[in-house]
């Protein structure tokens, strides 16, 4: 990907900071159950960049520290001429544009970030909200999470965000399906058609059903004035509606084209004209600094009213940071729904995919990651003499970013299939006028996020020289410790201290800190089993001191086991660096022993009960490791 020629780390960071012990090896205690809707979302009134200052409907529920997403999900121009180049996009403006930040003061209705705003936005007219992510040590998703759907009205909804320290478990789906752009709804027209004006025109009202000369477009990045909410004409990712008479709606879009709406081969009657619902239009990332929710799929045009022949809503969008996601053959889903299927009558467009961000570093287990564009509807003629429909227009794929290399899991970006035309009438068109399948979307590995690394002075003001990060992991048997700060141009030196077994805090190294430098590390080779707390007190220049959040560290004894496979199924091999005396226990995520064993050997072989699939703890020599039974 391209990146924009303004500062963005190459790796990329929120700033995160934690006023609590963060410990490496997880705890049940530190693994919080989740289900439902785990977002907040708030619509922004104004920006003001100069103090990457946000004005909210609201601040309730938010907190310093908070990282949070920015994103306009609106403001696009497009054309409106009633002709075929309705809906096309003429500048995509501030439509796209997203980054995350981090929360550094909440004053009244507005809050600030640490630094500044890396792209512009237009709240007044493009519907930007503010999404902070659900942070966590470890979540263990119990129960379905779920996205708010996008409501146009509030300008809000649509998105999943979770940060997770260490563990992502999935014991059910994150799903963010059919939460994007709205897809067309159905309204019942009445019985008059016409096969020239003023029904082959690509705009419409609507709701004037006296007749619906074309039935409601689906939702994208442009809204569209409510003289021209219906007809074929594809507003931008938005699929047509279908044009009177029962002609069927096309899909939706997102950085691919979704599928035009099938049309009327009706024969020997009056309305025969094929004035098809046109597919969403593809558009542009660009260079992957722009995302979007999948477009709505378009309703087809019914005056029976036998079933709901609406469009789909296209999927949402999800971002998942983690640093290990366990899948337990789960799935993260943004897909589009399927378009309303008809009995004599246009059918409904499918929604097209949304868009997936995964930045996790570890992937246990089998999971599928999907953005599939939504089926279009399928269309029963119902044996009706002379009268044949074609189905409704698939929607595309969606877009799924990693940003290291394609993990060794499942992905699905497919185009939605095109609605199925059944029960034609011998006496019609012998040509069908079939519906077309959305486009596949795509896998985009080695994606950099987009964020801002440059300091904004009100917060360096009303902050000065504070930690960002503070983190405590072990490599080669040694301690590594590194943390990064704000304005280091403030800052004298950092003395960096390890807790004592009396509970006494000691000194252990000292860094002077350099201007322009933000990020220090000290290794320590502590080599003494057991936990270990470490701090790091910041002296700034004036004198005054900070301290870090506190961070531990677990070496493991010489008695270490590992174990093998995992996933497992019947059996487990257990290997020891000492043939110890020991007692290990299985037990379920509750705490609940299942198994209990004793362990005099290096090598063990242990056969596992019947266990439903799932995750389970393994605890010996002082160790707990988790088990995945498939």
């Amino acid at each position: 990907m391209k990146n924009r020629n303004r500062s963005i780390r190459v790796f990329f960071v929120f700033v995160l900071w934690f006023h609590f012990q963060s410990v490496l090896i997880p705890a049940s205690g530190q693994t919080t159950a989740i289900s439902g809707v785990v977002n907040s979302y708030y619509r922004v009134l104004e920006i003001i960049p100069a103090k990457a200052c946000i004005r909210l409907s609201s601040t309730a529920g938010l907190t310093v520290n908070d990282p949070i997403l920015l994103i306009q999900m609106k403001g696009a121009t497009i054309t409106t001429t009633n002709n075929s180049s309705f809906g096309t996009v003429t500048a995509l403006n501030d439509a796209g544009n997203y980054e995350t930040g981090t929360i550094c003061s909440i004053i009244g209705d507005s809050v600030f970030l640490f630094h500044i705003l890396e792209n512009t936005y237009t709240p007044a007219t493009g519907k930007v909200q503010l999404v902070p992510f659900a942070r966590y040590v470890s979540a263990n998703v119990t129960d379905t999470v779920k996205a708010t759907p996008w409501n146009n009205s509030t300008g809000t909804g649509g998105v999943i965000a979770i940060y997770t320290e260490q563990d992502l478990i999935l014991n059910a789906p994150v799903y963010a399906g059919a939460s994007g752009y709205r897809g067309g709804n159905f309204q019942q027209s009445n019985g008059t058609c016409s096969d020239a004006l003023p029904a082959s025109g690509y705009a419409y009202n609507a709701s004037n059903l006296s007749p619906q000369s074309g039935a409601a477009k689906g939702e994208g990045i442009a809204d569209v004035a409510s003289n021209q909410t219906g007809g074929r004409g594809a507003p931008a990712n938005g699929g047509g509606g279908g044009n009177n008479h029962n002609n069927s709606g096309g899909g939706g879009a997102n950085l691919n084209a979704g599928g035009t709406g099938g049309g009327n081969s009706s024969s020997g009657v009056a309305c025969t004209a094929t004035l098809k619902g046109e597919a969403g239009r593809s558009l542009s990332s660009n260079s992957g600094l722009k995302i979007y929710a999948g477009g709505g799929g378009g309703a087809g045009h019914s005056n029976n009213g036998l079933s709901n022949v609406s469009g789909a809503n296209g999927g949402g969008i999800i971002f998942i940071w983690a640093n290990n996601l366990l899948g337990n053959s789960q799935s993260i889903n943004a897909s589009g729904g399927s378009g309303g299927s008809s009995l004599s009558d246009g059918a409904g467009g499918g929604g097209a995919g949304g868009t997936i961000i995964l930045h996790i570093s570890n992937y246990t287990g089998p999971v599928t990651i999907e953005a599939n564009g939504g089926n279009g509807g399928n269309s029963n003629n119902g044996g009706n003499i002379g009268r044949c429909f074609g189905g409704g227009g698939g929607g595309s794929g969606g877009i799924i970013y990693f940003t290291g290399s394609l993990p060794a899991i499942t992905t699905s970006v497919t185009g939605g299939a095109a609605g199925v035309e059944s029960g034609r009438d011998v006496s019609c068109n012998p040509v069908p006028q079939s519906a077309a399948a959305g486009t596949a979307g795509q896998v985009i590995p080695d994606y950099t996020f987009t964020r801002s690394f440059s300091p904004a002075s009100y917060c360096s003001l009303i902050l000065p020289a504070d930690f960002i990060t503070f983190n405590a992991t072990i490599v080669r048997e040694n301690v590594q410790l590194k943390w990064e700060v704000t304005d280091p141009e403030l800052i004298s030196h950092f003395g960096i201290e390890r807790k004592t077994t009396n509970g006494n805090w000691e000194f252990i190294g000292e860094k002077q800190a350099i201007d322009g430098q933000s990020v220090y590390q000290l290794t320590d080779p502590l080599t003494i089993t057991g936990h270990h707390y470490y701090r790091v007190r910041m002296i700034r220049k004036d004198q005054s001191a900070v301290l870090s959040a506190i961070k531990a560290v677990h070496i493991k004894p010489a008695t270490a086991f590992t174990f093998y496979p995992n996933p497992a199924n019947t059996e487990l091999f257990i290997l020891r660096k000492q043939a110890a005396t020991a007692v290990l226990k299985l037990s379920d995520l509750s705490g609940r022993t299942l198994l209990q064993e004793e362990v005099r050997s290096t090598r063990y072989r242990l056969v596992l009960p019947v266990l439903p699939a799932g995750i389970y703890l393994l605890n010996m020599d002082g160790e707990i490791k988790k088990l995945q039974i498939r």
